[in-house]
Formats: structure tokens, C-alpha cells, sequence
């Protein structure tokens, strides 16, 4: 289950870095920051950056291989709408997770208090910590609208299967990930989302179930609470 749990580790400092900035921006703008959390998570250990690129980042890596999660902030202002808006930008990203999280803050131009909340935009490679991935072939997976499906309750099962267990426990969790991504912005409604899993060529492993469970605990106690527009259901063939 690390896959999940370095998706929440990565927002949980999005979140830190969010109230550190608000807190320390008394009428002074702070450009570009990173914010660097060992395997630990127990320090966070705050610099600027030279600027918002790639090459910025990875130099700051560079300096410290226990890194185990980090997010670059940016203060960006832009026309939207023919409208000026002014927000604080924040890409977190984590060594486990393939996937970088992207949330950003709107805040007032003038005095730099906050507008809104720390809203999340999407999700997009994570081409800093390099993460190791399995490298056997992705899991079969099917994506079908149920009987139960209405334009205002969407109802939607995942049919995923693979014969590696390995492989399989990490695709359904990024599934997982993934799909909370993709509707976490639609607030206006709630999916339920069924996932079903197969052992492809055999019965599941002892271990495979009780990864399952946990992986379903994990989804109903920690992952539903922060993206609270996605509800799911996990069936086992046996």
C-alpha cells in the first residue's frame, strides 16, 4: 500500500508548504520555494529557488539523497477570463508515487491573504525522484458504466486482472489514484466506483487478499476523506 499512502504523504506537505507561505506572507511576495521532507516526514526543511524550472530542482536534489517527498511553489499572476487572478502554485511529488500532485492557492494581489482554498488542479508525471515501477506489463483493465449508472450518480466498474500479485497491487492502487484525479474537480457530484479483481490464471494468494483488505481499509478510512467525491467498492474473484 505505498503507493497510496505517498499520494497522501505528498498532499499532506502541499498542505504544510500552503499554510507555511500564508502564514510567513505578511505583504512580502516569496517566489519560488521548495519544501523537502525526509523519509521521516517528521522535519520539513524549507529554501527559495533560483527559478521555477526543472534543472532548479534537480540541483536542490542533488544535495540530499534522503529526500522522500518535496514541493516547489511558485507565485504566479495571469489573466483568466480577461480577468487578473494571483495565486500560489504547488507541485508535490513523492519517491514512491509515478504521479506528482498540482494544487495551487488563489490569493488576493494586494494583500496576499487567501481568496478561496487550496484547490487541486491534476496530476502529472513525476520526472524528479524517478519512483520504481514494475516491469512486467500493466494489468488488463476495463473501464464500464454499470446498470445503476445515472447522469447524477455516476456508477462505474473497473474490471482489472494480471497473474503477477506484484504488479497487480500496484495497478490498483494508481487506479485508484488516478480515477479520485480525474473527478476530484466535479464536486457537484459523487461516482461510485466498483472495482473488480482477478488472479489471472489461478485463485489469489493468501497475501493478494489480505493486500486487498488493506487496500480497501486504507481507501474507506484515509483516501475517501480527502477526495470525498469518490466512493468505492472492491470485489476478489476467488
Amino acid at each position: 500500500m505505498k503507493y497510496l499512502k505517498a499520494v497522501i504523504d505528498t498532499k499532506s506537505l502541499i498542505v504544510n508548504a500552503n499554510n507555511i507561505l500564508l502564514t510567513k506572507n505578511n505583504g512580502i511576495v516569496i517566489k519560488q520555494n521548495i519544501f523537502l521532507s525526509t523519509a521521516s516526514g517528521t522535519e520539513i526543511n524549507e529554501s527559495e529557488l533560483n527559478e521555477f524550472t526543472n534543472e532548479s530542482v534537480f540541483n536542490k536534489l542533488a544535495s540530499d539523497k534522503n529526500i522522500n517527498t518535496f514541493v516547489i511553489s511558485d507565485f504566479v499572476t495571469t489573466i483568466n477570463n480577461g480577468r487578473k487572478i494571483t495565486y500560489y502554485l504547488y507541485k508535490g511529488y513523492n519517491k514512491i508515487s509515478d504521479k506528482g500532485l498540482v494544487y495551487f492557492q488563489l490569493i488576493d494581489k494586494e494583500t496576499l491573504a487567501p481568496t478561496s482554498e487550496l484547490q487541486f488542479s491534476n496530476i502529472e508525471d513525476n520526472i524528479f525522484l524517478k519512483p520504481e515501477i514494475p516491469t512486467t506489463e500493466e494489468s488488463s483493465c476495463n473501464a464500464i458504466e454499470t446498470k445503476n449508472n445515472k447522469p447524477d450518480k455516476p456508477e462505474i466498474a473497473f474490471l482489472i486482472g494480471h497473474m503477477n500479485e506484484e504488479r497487480l497491487i500496484y495497478d490498483i492502487e494508481r487506479l485508484i489514484i488516478d480515477t479520485v484525479s480525474n473527478v476530484h474537480k466535479h464536486k457537484q457530484l459523487t461516482f461510485k466506483f466498483i472495482i473488480r479483481i482477478s488472479k489471472f490464471g489461478g485463485s489469489p494468494s493468501e497475501k493478494l487478499e489480505k493486500q486487498i483488505e488493506e487496500i480497501e481499509e486504507y481507501t474507506h478510512s484515509i483516501i475517501q476523506k480527502e477526495f470525498t467525491n469518490a466512493h468505492f467498492e472492491f470485489e476478489l474473484e476467488i
